[in-house]
């Protein structure tokens, strides 16, 4: 079985993050012993940031490979097919006009208090959808926190 792996989780472990850390490790232990995991390139960009906020660029990039290395993680280029499925769940998600609640995916409409206004908010960009094509398209199952979008726009087994 292939994993694919969000930014969320691999972020969790490298902050060691009070909250979701522990669960985050707990996590790729158990997955790692169904398979293997990938990454996309923007999973990579957005851990490339982290690392680049305490090392000059060389140095940055060479933690990455070595913290990539160690979790046996690959990194998985981006297809065709990839970047169509994102544009059409990006076109699907850009025509609702309420908010989805990333976490459990309820949709929620919220008006301004002064004039009633219906107030939209986008949580996700584009690259939320090239992560989840490339999850559908390349493995078996993504790991995340954000189960209800990526089950609302993605046919994949989602585990957190």
């Amino acid at each position: 079985m292939i994993a694919a792996i969000d930014t969320n989780i691999l972020l969790d472990i490298l902050v060691n993050d009070i909250k979701f850390s522990e669960k985050s490790l707990e996590l790729l232990e158990k997955q790692s012993h169904l398979g293997s995991f990938i990454i996309s390139p923007i999973v990579y960009s957005e851990l490339l940031v982290f690392f680049l906020k305490n090392y000059e660029t060389k140095t940055a990039i060479s933690k990455l490979g070595e913290f990539l290395e160690d979790m046996t993680i690959q990194i998985l280029d981006f297809t065709k097919e990839d970047l169509i499925l994102s544009a059409q769940a990006w076109q699907s998600f850009s025509n609702i006009k309420q908010i989805i609640c990333p976490k459990c995916g309820a949709v929620n409409q919220f008006n301004c208090k002064r004039c009633n206004l219906q107030v939209l908010w986008r949580y996700h960009i584009i690259t939320d959808f090239l992560i989840g094509a490339h999850a559908q398209n390349h493995a078996d199952a993504i790991l995340t926190r954000d189960r209800g979008y990526y089950k609302r726009y993605f046919k994949l087994k989602i585990t957190s």
